[in-house]
C-alpha cells in the first residue's frame, strides 16, 4: 500500500512517472490485491472477538474514535499541507475542505469505507446471521454481487460507499479465514488457485497495457476474482513467509497507514531540491521516509494524549499509565478490532 502511493496512481501523483512506464505498470498489476489484502486481515482479526449482542453501541463509539477522528484531524493536517507547501502533487481549494468528512481526502477514503464495514458486519453479528457458516455464506456472496454491479457515481459517492462496496467482499472473507477456519490451502489444492490466478492475469495485463476493454461488470468480476486468488494464496503461503523486520512494523501499522503520505511528500520534495530525480533513488528514499516516520513520530509522541487519541485515534492513557504506555506500537488491524472487548 505504502509502495502504491510512493509511487502514485497516475502521472501527476507520487513520484509522477509515466503511465507507460514499469513503475505504473506494477502499481495497476497489484491494484486487485493492495487494499483488498489489507481488509482481509481487518477482518479475520475482528473475527477474533466479533461483536455480541447488546454490545453494537459501545462497539461503534469505540470505532468511531478510531477511524472517524483521525479522518478529520490527519485529513486537516494533509489538506493544509497541500495548500500551505509548494512542491506537493496537488493544491485542493480551500472550499473544498468539508469534502474531508463527506468523501474522504485522498488516501483517507478507506477510515470512512471500513467504518461502514465495521457497522454492516457488526449489525449482521448482532442479529445472528453471520453466526452461521451458511449464513456467512450468504452474505460473502450477496456482497460479492454488489462488488461487481453496484457503483455509485462520484458526486453520490458519499462516505466512501464505492470503497465499502469494494472491499466488504473481501473483509468478510477475512472473516470466514477465522471465525470458520476455511481457504487456508495445501498441496494441489493450493496449485490449483496459483494456476488460476496465473490465467486471469494474461486478461488483466491486457487491461493494464490498454489492448483489452471490457465492460465495467467484467472487468470488475476479474478484479474480485483477482484479488479472491491473491489474497487466499498470501493466506494459504503465510506460514513460509518470515520477515521479522517487516513484522516489526506490523505494530505501527496504523500510523504508517494515516502518516506515510507526509514523510513520502517531504522526502520526494527534499531530493527534488537538491537535484535528485533517479527513479530507484527516489522510490528507496521515499519508502524508508514513508515507513520510518511515523514509526519515530509514535515513539516520541504516542504517549501525549492528544496525539494519541486526537491524531491516532487511541484510547486515552490514564495518567499513571502515560510513562509506560509512551511509544507503544499500534497495529492497524489489532486495534480495528480493539476493546470494548466482547
Amino acid at each position: 500500500m505504502v509502495a502504491g502511493h510512493v509511487i502514485g496512481n497516475k502521472a501527476s501523483r507520487g513520484m509522477t512517472v509515466a503511465d507507460d512506464s514499469v513503475w505504473r505498470y506494477s502499481y495497476l498489476l497489484l491494484e486487485d490485491m493492495r487494499m483488498p489484502l489489507f481488509t482481509v486481515i481487518s477482518g479475520l482479526v475482528y473475527a477474533l472477538r466479533p461483536v455480541q449482542p447488546g454490545a453494537l453501541q459501545g462497539f461503534l463509539k469505540a470505532k468511531g474514535r478510531r477511524l472517524l477522528f483521525p479522518l478529520v484531524t490527519v485529513g486537516l493536517l494533509l489538506f493544509a499541507m497541500q495548500i500551505v507547501i509548494p512542491g506537493t502533487n496537488s493544491t485542493p481549494p480551500l472550499t473544498d475542505i468539508w469534502r474531508i468528512a463527506v468523501y474522504g481526502h485522498d488516501h483517507l477514503w478507506f477510515l470512512l469505507s471500513v467504518f461502514i464495514i465495521f457497522a454492516v458486519v457488526a449489525l449482521l453479528d448482532t442479529h445472528g446471521v453471520t453466526s452461521t457458516r451458511r449464513g456467512w455464506a450468504i452474505t460473502l456472496a450477496i456482497s460479492a454481487v454488489l462488488f461487481v454491479l453496484l457503483r455509485f457515481p462520484s458526486l453520490w459517492n458519499l462516505f466512501s460507499i464505492n470503497g465499502a462496496l469494494r472491499l466488504l467482499p473481501f473483509f468478510l472473507i477475512g472473516y470466514g479465514m477465522q471465525r470458520y477456519k476455511l481457504m487456508d490451502l495445501r498441496g494441489w489444492r493450493a496449485l490449483g488457485v496459483v494456476l488460476v490466478l496465473a490465467v486471469l492475469y494474461v486478461p488483466r495485463t491486457a487491461v493494464v497495457l490498454d489492448s483489452l476493454h471490457p465492460a465495467p461488470q467484467l472487468a470488475r468480476l476479474l478484479s474480485f476474482a483477482i484479488g479472491f486468488a491473491g489474497v487466499v494464496l498470501l493466506y494459504s503461503a503465510r506460514h513460509l513467509i518470515h520477515f521479522r523486520a517487516l513484522a516489526s512494523l506490523g505494530g505501527f501499522s496504523f500510523a504508517i497507514y494515516l502518516l506515510h503520505v507526509f514523510g513520502s511528500s517531504s522526502a520526494r520534495m527534499a531530493l527534488g531540491k537538491i537535484g535528485i530525480e533517479q527513479e530507484i533513488a527516489v522510490f528507496a528514499v521515499c519508502m524508508v521516509a514513508a515507513l520510518g516516520l511515523p514509526v519515530v513520530f509514535v515513539k516520541l509522541f504516542g504517549g501525549w494524549n492528544p496525539i494519541r487519541v486526537g491524531l491516532l485515534g487511541e484510547k486515552r492513557i490514564p495518567k499513571k499509565g502515560r510513562e509506560s504506555e509512551s511509544g507503544k506500537p499500534s497495529g492497524l488491524d489489532a486495534r480495528l478490532a480493539e476493546e470494548p472487548r466482547h
